[in-house]
């Protein structure tokens, strides 16, 4: 009687769908295959164990067929979620059961189809044993038998059809990052709100303090020279002042200093010497022009960014046609951008303002009077954006309660 040999080799698939679609409304989950492959071997006297390098080829013939099932669950999936993103589209109790009859119909699909896989991989392992036989004579009369277990694993609805069913098609989650953001940008704002009036403090007393000391230094700078008679002079003037200065020097009416004694060279010498003098204080002047200027852009970066936020909002809102309150929010949310464009005209304005304030204080501000200066600085008061801040952070609040509402209605 012939002898018999049988060689077992197993080996397993942890995930039959390696590469998963992408899908916004179904769960695809692991297809665990364990493969079992025997192969049994006749001989007269004695039956030889088939090599482990044949197995292999066995097995990669196995691992081929169970690819082409791989693309076929995969196409199913792909079908069954666009199926299901199309229901979507108008969300209701209605199209969530209509969601679900479709992924049991598709789950009973690769159910038949994986029932089948265990045939079509006997018969490709069969065709490869028959081709090993050519070359190897104890294969000849071998015969195979192919094991397929797949865990029992089916393809479920998304959390997230449910939340949108609940919400009328609010993609809750995504409203409340923007929010957050939103409401992030709004206490910054708040906080920028609370340094520009020291700021603005800081830079109106700066500028007082060196439109004073001008003047004085003006005086002081005369007398050192050698003018005694300061009457008639109006110091708030400087650029006529320092003239009247270099006429009178010149005039020789007065002991000047040999460098002063010509009315040109001395208003230029003059002029030279008051700017060493005010130095300092044009120096902080300046400083806290440019702190002011430094929150203007910076304000100006986080309102940017608040635009930003409640367009991307506005958007969502529009495109969630079934949201009963999305026309509201979005309403809400021009009330922020009008609060935008609003605080932007100021900060334009209070751009220009430091502008001009930078040509004041150049060269010592020496060609301005005092009084132009003084009454430039006035207008710092209107450049002020606390009333548009006050405005836009209520819209923010307003906005914040109307999507927190709508969450709730979710959770």
């Amino acid at each position: 009687m012939a002898k018999t040999k049988t060689t077992t080799h197993k080996f397993y698939v942890v995930d039959l769908i390696r590469n998963k679609p992408k899908s916004q409304y179904i769960e695809i989950p692991k297809y665990r295959v364990d493969v079992e492959i025997e192969v049994t071997t006749k001989g007269k006297l004695s039956a030889k164990e088939v090599p482990s390098a044949a197995m292999e080829r066995l097995e990669k013939t196995a691992r081929k067929t169970l690819d082409e099932y791989e693309k076929v669950i995969t196409e199913e999936a792909i079908k069954l979620d666009k199926k299901i993103t199309d229901l979507m589209k108008q969300p209701s109790k209605a199209a969530q059961q209509e969601a679900e009859k479709l992924i049991q119909g598709t789950n009973a699909s690769i159910k038949n189809a994986l029932d089948s896989a265990e045939g079509a991989a006997q018969k490709s392992i069969e065709a490869r044993l028959k081709k090993e036989a050519q070359g190897d004579k104890n294969l000849k009369e071998a015969r195979v038998r192919t094991g397929l277990k797949v865990g029992k694993s089916v393809i479920k609805i998304a959390g997230s059809v449910g939340k949108l069913v609940a919400s009328a098609g609010a993609d809750v989650s995504s409203y409340l990052t923007i929010t957050k953001e939103l409401v992030n940008l709004g206490k910054e704002l708040q906080q920028q709100l609370k340094n520009e009036e020291k700021l603005r403090s800081d830079l109106q007393k700066g500028v007082e303090a060196y439109v004073a000391f001008r003047g004085d230094e003006i005086m002081r700078a005369a007398k050192k020279i050698g003018l005694t008679d300061t009457k008639g002079i109006d110091f708030k003037k400087p650029r006529e002042a320092m003239k009247v200065v270099a006429d009178r020097l010149a005039e020789g009416g007065e002991v000047a200093k040999k460098e002063f004694q010509d009315p040109k060279s001395g208003l230029t010498k003059l002029k030279s010497v008051v700017i060493r003098g005010v130095k300092s204080k044009l120096a902080d002047a300046n400083k806290a022009r440019q702190k002011y200027r430094e929150h203007t852009t910076k304000t100006r970066q986080k309102v940017d960014s608040m635009s930003a936020s409640a367009d991307k909002l506005q958007k969502a809102m529009r495109s969630a046609k079934n949201l009963k309150e999305g026309v509201k929010i979005g309403a809400q949310c021009m009330q922020v951008k009008h609060g935008v464009s609003a605080m932007a005209s100021k900060l334009d304005d209070r751009e220009k303002f430091l502008d001009s304030m930078q040509d004041i204080l150049s060269e010592a501000g020496m060609d301005i009077d005092d009084r132009t200066t003084l009454d430039k600085l006035k207008e710092l008061d209107k450049k002020t954006i606390l009333t548009e801040g006050k405005d836009l952070l209520k819209s923010i609040k307003t906005v914040k309660g109307a999507i927190e509402s709508v969450a709730s209605a979710v959770v």
